[in-house]
Order: structure tokens, then C-alpha cells, then sequence
């Protein structure tokens, strides 16, 4: 059995993870998760200011587990190997899983949301500025509400809520997260290596 151990942010203390008889469990965590039962599964990664944040959730009947990192946690190459750890398990024991690939529904809603306001205050600024209703500082008007408009258009648009989230199988998602600069991906068909 091997152990994963990496902090998930500066701020927090140094996790322990492990697998071990397709179970997942934490140290001081609560109790082990059997891979073979979860029920859905969701994984994004966001790069902000050079920062990137990755985060899988696994839901089952017994809750959510939460795996997450980001770069300035310490632990970047342990927490992507856990990540592939769990994900080869999860090709083995549920070849079928589809993992949702972005951003929740929550996360998504709140986003639409964010993305709606903004285009309506855009299109605000964009008639407050083409009636002149301010009395100076027209063309500032309209091209701030352009600019809103460009930026927060297309947030509502991809993130509303009737399109679905993308999904991939556990097996493709590893090999994508060894694109990031992690270990090579083992086929559990095969028993090989992909690099």
C-alpha cells in the first residue's frame, strides 16, 4: 500500500491518502471510501495568476470525498499520482463511470448567474452611453458596457444551465492529467504504461 501525502493549500496542514484494498481513505479522515461504490464523480482544474487549483470530488451513498491541491500546497507530483491512483482504480472496478470534467452544477449556476448580470450591465453601461444620459463621459459608458458584454456573454452562455457538463471516461481523464508532467498512466486492461 502506498501512501500519498501532500498539503492541499500553504495554509493547511499535509494530508496522508492511501488505497488499499479498493478503498480510499485519509488518515484522520473519516471512514474509507469503496471506489466500487461511487456513484458520480466530478474533476476541474483552474489556473489563476499563474496558481493552478485541481480538485476530484467522488460522490457515494456515504457522502463526498473532497481531494484537492493547488501548486503553492506542496505535494503537486503526490496529489496528481493519488489522482491517477484513484482513477485507474475506478477504470478497473467501473470501466462505464462517466467523470463530469469542469465545474459542478453549483459552481455552474453560480457562474450563469455572474455571467447574466454582467451582460446586463453591460448592455446598461452600452444605452447609458449611446443616450447620453450621464451628460459627459459617453463613449467611456459604451465602451466599458462593450467590454462587459464581450467578457460576460460568453461566461453565461457556455455555463448555462441546459447544457451539460462534458464527461470522460476514468482512463482518458489519467491520461490527461499525465500531460500535466505526471507519471506515466497504467492500463489496467494491458498492465502496461502509457507515456
Amino acid at each position: 500500500m502506498r501512501e500519498y501525502t501532500f498539503k492541499p493549500a500553504p495554509v493547511r496542514k499535509a494530508q496522508t491518502w492511501a488505497i488499499k484494498d479498493d478503498h480510499l481513505m485519509r488518515r484522520g479522515g473519516a471512514e474509507a471510501l469503496s471506489l466500487a461504490a461511487v456513484t458520480s464523480a466530478s474533476w476541474n482544474t483552474v489556473t489563476y495568476r499563474g496558481t493552478r487549483s485541481a480538485w476530484l470530488h467522488l460522490k457515494s451513498e456515504q457522502g463526498v470525498i473532497k481531494i484537492e491541491c493547488n501548486d503553492h500546497g506542496g505535494g503537486r507530483d503526490e496529489f496528481f499520482a493519488l489522482i491517477q491512483a484513484v482513477l485507474a482504480d475506478l477504470a478497473r472496478l467501473q470501466p462505464d463511470l462517466e467523470i463530469e470534467h469542469g465545474y459542478s452544477a453549483p459552481w455552474r449556476l453560480a457562474l450563469f448567474i455572474l455571467g447574466i448580470a454582467g451582460t446586463l450591465m453591460g448592455g446598461f453601461l452600452i444605452y447609458v452611453g449611446i443616450t447620453d444620459m450621464t451628460g459627459r463621459g459617453s463613449v467611456e459608458a459604451s465602451i466599458a458596457g462593450l467590454a462587459l458584454v464581450i467578457l460576460m456573454f460568453p461566461v453565461a452562455w457556455t455555463c448555462r444551465p441546459n447544457v451539460k457538463a462534458r464527461t470522460v471516461p476514468p482512463l482518458d481523464l489519467a491520461r490527461e492529467i499525465a500531460s500535466y508532467g505526471g507519471a506515466p498512466v497504467a492500463d489496467p486492461e494491458r498492465g502496461s504504461s502509457d507515456a
